[in-house]
């Protein structure tokens, strides 16, 4: 039997996604999650959290779909929808939490994060194939 576990059990790679998942779940079920009451703490604190955990979710999917291997054109289509997708139910799940609200200039956050997640995913990953076949 060669290969590694996560070879013969694909499903291994998506395990970071979903913790992750589960993580942002669980703190958007907060009710008034906040760090500060001052607006011009509070904002850009929220900001760089909505783009860090979304690029690395973004990152996370590229991974999984990838399976750890060079990642296509297409792979980052499809991690990048996951994403927003995850994103837009993240913010509809929020409206219903008390003193949470969906916000749609998150969701816009959501997408620039993962865009960047998704350029530094590439960007590992493929450097991570060309060393692989240099070797």
């Amino acid at each position: 039997m060669s290969g590694s576990v996560a070879d013969r059990r694909p499903w291994l790679y998506w395990l970071p996604a979903l913790a992750l998942m589960t993580l942002i779940f669980m703190l958007s079920s907060q009710s008034g999650l906040r760090v500060s009451e001052d607006a011009a703490v509070e904002r850009p604190i929220r900001v760089s959290a909505h783009l860090v955990v979304y690029g690395t979710l973004a990152a996370l999917f590229l991974f999984a779909l990838a399976r750890g291997g060079r990642p296509s054109r297409r792979h980052v289509t499809i991690a990048f929808g996951l994403a927003l997708l995850y994103g837009a139910s993240d913010e509809l799940h929020q409206s219903f939490v008390p003193g949470r609200a969906g916000r749609v200039d998150d969701l816009v956050v959501d997408a620039i994060g993962a865009t960047v997640g998704l350029a530094i995913g590439w960007a590992v990953l493929t450097l991570r194939a060309r060393r692989r076949i240099a070797e």
